[in-house]
């Protein structure tokens, strides 16, 4: 259903939408979804976030999500004691954080310092990974949360030339 719902959107490349199967359970099918934009366009996370509430996630189903990992290539600046990363050719911005609810894992603690030492000494221009905050639990209880219009990314890695 998510996949179906996340092949739908406009800037989704179809031929990189995949659905790896972890058969942990009979029950149901847990796995990851894993997508990338297509050449030169955005996924927006609200479309995304609009998209799956049109499917029947958002009414009685007991699946859910664990973590939404997303890849974002940008300018990172610091702003009122905040560390912000502005999407290129966009006006969506995340603020940077070191720890969010939404992850399947305990990531590096050190991602967040290795990037403000990556801002000292001058980088601006940087892709960085991390998990969107407030993508965590039943599908039902995530999609009536109206997405963050700045929400906060943990970041777990990242790397320099952001282009």
């Amino acid at each position: 259903m998510a996949r179906g719902a996340t092949a739908r959107l406009y800037d989704v490349d179809h031929d990189q939408l995949k659905f790896v199967k972890k058969r942990l359970t009979k029950k149901y099918d847990q796995g990851t979804i894993a997508f990338r934009a297509r050449q030169g366009r955005l996924v927006d996370l609200d479309k995304l976030h609009e998209s799956l509430w049109a499917t029947r996630l958002s009414g009685g189903t007991s699946s859910g999500v664990i973590c939404l990992e997303v890849t974002v290539v940008g300018e990172v600046v610091r702003q009122d004691n905040q560390v912000l990363l502005k999407v290129l050719d966009s006006d969506k911005q995340f603020v940077l954080v070191t720890d969010v609810k939404a992850k399947p894992r305990e990531p590096s603690a050190s991602a967040f310092k290795e990037l403000q030492q990556a801002i000292a000494r001058g980088e601006t221009s940087l892709r960085v990974t991390g998990y969107v905050d407030g993508w965590v639990g039943r599908w039902p209880d995530v999609l009536r949360r109206s997405p963050a219009p700045r929400p906060k990314l943990m970041v777990t890695g990242f790397s320099g030339g952001g282009k």
